[in-house]
């Protein structure tokens, strides 16, 4: 069976920063989700922290991407 090429995404390099950050959001939401759920106070505090980590380093991968997007337009 043949596949046929794939179509270049339109952003180039910077997709693949833009999908992860998505993903990370969403394991926060799940972890947030967790947390409320729980009847644990230490396993829905430890929920907690890693959905505010997970915001973080999802905040960290946007700044990149837009630090990048701004040098590939300048240069």
């Amino acid at each position: 069976m043949r596949t046929l090429p794939r179509e270049p995404d339109r952003r180039g390099a910077l997709a693949p920063f833009m999908k992860m950050a998505k993903a990370i959001r969403k394991q926060a939401q799940t972890a947030e989700r967790v947390a409320s759920a729980t009847a644990d106070a230490f396993v829905a505090n430890q929920m907690r922290s890693l959905a505010h980590a997970f915001r973080s380093q999802a905040e960290i991968l946007k700044k990149k991407e837009k630090k990048k997007k701004k040098k590939s337009r300048s240069g």
